[in-house]
C-alpha cells in the first residue's frame, strides 16, 4: 500500500502499472492480484485508506480550556490535517483523476469532510455543555467554523496554485471572527477567560 501510494501520487493513475507496484514492493505481480485484484482495486485502497497510517487524535476540550483555546486547538487540528505533506499528495490525486472516478471520488470527499465535520460538532457540543457557548446547531457551526477557519487555502494548496500556509496570525484572525459573528460580543468578550471545569 506504501509503495502504491507513492507511485500513484507521483504518476497518476493512468502511468503507474501493477508491475511498478509489484517490483518496488518487492514481490510478484501475481501476488497483487490475488491479494488485491486489478490495478483499480488497489488505488481505490489507497484512496480509502489516505490517513489510516497518520491518524490524528481528534481534538477534545480539556478541563481549564477557554472556548478560544479550545477553538484554536481545532483550528491546529484542522490545519494538520488538511496541510500534511500526505494529505495535499492524495488530495492532488483525487482531484487528477476525478474524471476517471467521479462517483467514488465524490463519496470519499463527503466522507472525509463529514468525519472532519463530526470531530469539530463534539468540540461545540462539549463547550455547550460546560457553559462557553449557547445551545444551537452544532453541526452547522462546525461546518461554519470549517469554512471559515481553512477558507480557500487548502483548494489553492491541493492545485498547486499557492502554496503559502497561512501563518498564525492568519488563523488567530478568522478564529475570533468565527466565535464573534457565531455566537455574539458577550461569548466573544469572554472567550479567553471563561474556563471549563
Amino acid at each position: 500500500m506504501q509503495v502504491a501510494t507513492e507511485l500513484f501520487v507521483e504518476r497518476g493513475f493512468a502511468a503507474t502499472s501493477l508491475v511498478d507496484i509489484a517490483r518496488g514492493a518487492g514481490v510478484a505481480t501475481r501476488t497483487l492480484y490475488q491479494h488485491f485484484g486489478d490495478k483499480e482495486v488497489i488505488f481505490r485502497e489507497v484512496i480509502f485508506a489516505r490517513d489510516a497510517e497518520a491518524a490524528l487524535q481528534p481534538p477534545k476540550v480539556e478541563p481549564g480550556d477557554t472556548l478560544y483555546s479550545a477553538l484554536l486547538n481545532a483550528s491546529n487540528y484542522a490545519y494538520e490535517i488538511t496541510y500534511r505533506e500526505r494529505s495535499i499528495g492524495l488530495m492532488r490525486l483525487m482531484i487528477a483523476e476525478s474524471n476517471r472516478f467521479p462517483e467514488f471520488m465524490q463519496s470519499v470527499a463527503k466522507s472525509i469532510f463529514s468525519h472532519f465535520r463530526s470531530n469539530i460538532e463534539k468540540v461545540l457540543e462539549a463547550l455547550a455543555g460546560a457553559g462557553l457557548i449557547p445551545q444551537g446547531n452544532h453541526a452547522r457551526s462546525a461546518e461554519l467554523f470549517s469554512d471559515l477557519v481553512l477558507g480557500s487555502h487548502p483548494i489553492m494548496t491541493y492545485t498547486n496554485w499557492d502554496s503559502a500556509i497561512p501563518g498564525k496570525a492568519d488563523v488567530e484572525e478568522r478564529l475570533e471572527m468565527f466565535i464573534l459573528g457565531r455566537f455574539g460580543p458577550t461569548v466573544a468578550k469572554n472567550a479567553r477567560t471563561k474556563k471549563v471545569k
